[in-house]
C-alpha cells in the first residue's frame, strides 16, 4: 500500500479494523449458562430436570421443575493464547486475567400445565490481551467483550409425553478493542481503541418429548439478535495524524462509530435416557448459524471540515508524487485516494464464516441420596474458514471439551453443584499479518489455544 493511501486511510481503518473485531468477538460464543452442565459438557443441556438452565437452553425443560425455585452461580473462564512467531522476535500470549460468566434463574409452576421462568446470562464474551508494543498488534492488542441477556419465559405440559416453551431475550452489548494501526516512513499512525455498545432484542422456543418415563428428547431454537452498536474511536499517539493536520500538536482525535452486526441463530438437539436409578447417559447436538455473518457495515462521523483537511493534504501528497515519480504514479495514488474517501463514510467488509457445530455427550451417576458426579466430552468446530481472517485477540479453532463435575444435596431444597471443563484448541491455529486476498502472509502460529473452566452454583426450592 503506497504512503498516499496509508495516510488518507489512517483514520477510517481504525474505525473499520476496530468495529471487525467486535464483531468477530460476538463471534465467541459462551455455552457456560450452567456450572452443573459444564460437568456433563452440556450434553443434555434443558431437558435433564437438574437445574433451572433449562430456561435459556429449553424453556420447555422448565415442566420438570416442580415449585417455585432459585439458581445462582458463575462459571470461571482462564484463555492461555500462546503464541510462536515465525521469527522467534514477536512471541506473546494473548491470556488476560480470568473472567468469571454469571448467571441466574427463577422458576415458578403455576399449576399442573403453566410454567414461568426468568434468566439472567451472559451468551457471548471473551477477553485478550496483549502488549502495547507486540510486532502483529495490527492484528489486535486488546479485546473485551461483555453481553448481559435478560430472559423471561413461558411453558405449556400438554401432556406427560410433550411440552412447549417459549421465552423473548432482551440483550445489551459492551466491546471495548485496542489495536495498533503500525507506522508509514517512519511515521507512526497511532494506536486506535473502540468502545461501543447497543440493546436490542430476539426470543427462543423450545420443545420436549418424553416417549417413556425413562427417555427425553428436546429441540429448541434460539434467534439471531441485531445489534447495532454505536459508540466512538479513538486514535492516540499517531505521528502521522499530526502530520497530515500541519505539525500542530495534533496527535490524537476522537470520531464516532456504528456498525450492524447479527449473532447467529442457533438450533439444538438432545437426549437423555435414564439407563439404570444411578446412571443417566446424554447427548447434545448444536448448530449455530454464523454463515449469516458474511458482510459487516460501518459507518464513520468524519465531519466535512475533516474531509476537506484531508483532501486538501492528499492533494498536496499526489502533486508531490507527480513530480517527483511522474504521472502513472499520481494517477494511481489519486485512484486509491478516491476510493479511500469513498468509504470514509460508509465501509462494508466480507468476513466469510461458516457454521459450527457442537457434539457432547456426558454421564451422571448417582453415588447415594446425597452425591451425584458426572463427566462429559465435546467437540466444537470454529466459524473461521480463511485462516488469514483470525485476530490475534479471538484466536478462534476447533475445540475438545474434557469436562467433570458432581453436585451435593444438603437438604432435600438445598442444592450445590460445581463444574470444570477443559477446552483444548485443535486444528489449525496459524496467524497472519493480513487477509491472504490482500497478500498477507502467514507469520506464526498458536502453540496452545486452551481455556480452563471451573463453574460452581446453589438451587434452592422454596
Amino acid at each position: 500500500m503506497s504512503f498516499m493511501k496509508k495516510s488518507a486511510a489512517a483514520l477510517v481503518l481504525t474505525g473499520v479494523a476496530a468495529a471487525t473485531s467486535t464483531a468477530l468477538a460476538a463471534g465467541f460464543q459462551l455455552t457456560e449458562q450452567s456450572s452443573l452442565g459444564a460437568g456433563r459438557a452440556y450434553a443434555g443441556a434443558g431437558i435433564v430436570g437438574d437445574d433451572l438452565s433449562a430456561v435459556h437452553y429449553n424453556p420447555a425443560g422448565m415442566t420438570l421443575l416442580e415449585g417455585t425455585r432459585f439458581q445462582a452461580g458463575g462459571v470461571w473462564i482462564g484463555l492461555n493464547a500462546d503464541f510462536d512467531s515465525d521469527n522467534g522476535m514477536a512471541d506473546e500470549n494473548g491470556r488476560l486475567k480470568g473472567q468469571m460468566i454469571p448467571a441466574g434463574y427463577v422458576t415458578h409452576q403455576v399449576n399442573d400445565k403453566v410454567w414461568l421462568g426468568f434468566a439472567m446470562t451472559v451468551p457471548f464474551g471473551m477477553g485478550t490481551e496483549y502488549s502495547r508494543d507486540w510486532e502483529y498488534g495490527n492484528r489486535g492488542t486488546s479485546a473485551k467483550i461483555y453481553t448481559f441477556d435478560m430472559n423471561p419465559n413461558i411453558a405449556y405440559k400438554v401432556s406427560d409425553y410433550i411440552s412447549f416453551g417459549a421465552g423473548v431475550s432482551v440483550q445489551y452489548a459492551k466491546a471495548k478493542l485496542g489495536m495498533n494501526m503500525g507506522s508509514v516512513l517512519g511515521q507512526e499512525i497511532g494506536h486506535a481503541k473502540l468502545e461501543a455498545d447497543s440493546w436490542d432484542w430476539g426470543f427462543n422456543l423450545g420443545v420436549m418429548i418424553s416417549p417413556t418415563d425413562r427417555l427425553r428428547f428436546g429441540l429448541a431454537y434460539r434467534s439471531a439478535i441485531e445489534h447495532n452498536a454505536d459508540g466512538h474511536t479513538k486514535l492516540s499517539n499517531s505521528q502521522l495524524l499530526d502530520s497530515m493536520m500541519g505539525g500542530i500538536g495534533m496527535d490524537s482525535m476522537t470520531v464516532g462509530s456504528s456498525a450492524s452486526l447479527k449473532t447467529p441463530d442457533t438450533v439444538m438437539l438432545t437426549g437423555t435416557w435414564e439407563a439404570t436409578e444411578k446412571l443417566r447417559l446424554s447427548g447434545l447436538i448444536r448448530w449455530a448459524n454464523w454463515s449469516n455473518f458474511d458482510t459487516l457495515n460501518i459507518d464513520n462521523d468524519i465531519s466535512a471540515g475533516m474531509m476537506n483537511i484531508m483532501q486538501a493534504k492528499a492533494t498536496e501528497i499526489v502533486t508531490g508524487i507527480s513530480q517527483s515519480q511522474g504521472a502513472a504514479a499520481a494517477q494511481v495514488a489519486k485512484d486509491a485516494l478516491t476510493k479511500t474517501q469513498a468509504n470514509l463514510k460508509r465501509t462494508s467488509i466480507e468476513n466469510d464464516w461458516q457454521d459450527t457445530w457442537l457434539f457432547s455427550v456426558g454421564a451422571d451417576y448417582k453415588i447415594n441420596n446425597a452425591f451425584t458426579v458426572r463427566g462429559g466430552i465435546a467437540y466444537e468446530t470454529s466459524p473461521i474458514d480463511d485462516q488469514s481472517t483470525r485476530m490475534a485477540v479471538i484466536p478462534d479453532t476447533d475445540r475438545v471439551w474434557l469436562s467433570l463435575g458432581a453436585s451435593w444435596y444438603a437438604t432435600k431444597d438445598l442444592q450445590f453443584d460445581v463444574g470444570a471443563t477443559y477446552l483444548m484448541g485443535v486444528g489449525d491455529k496459524d496467524l497472519y499479518d493480513g487477509l491472504k486476498s490482500e497478500g498477507g502472509k502467514k507469520v506464526g502460529e498458536y502453540d496452545s489455544l486452551d481455556a480452563y473452566l471451573l463453574g460452581v452454583q446453589m438451587q434452592y426450592r422454596f
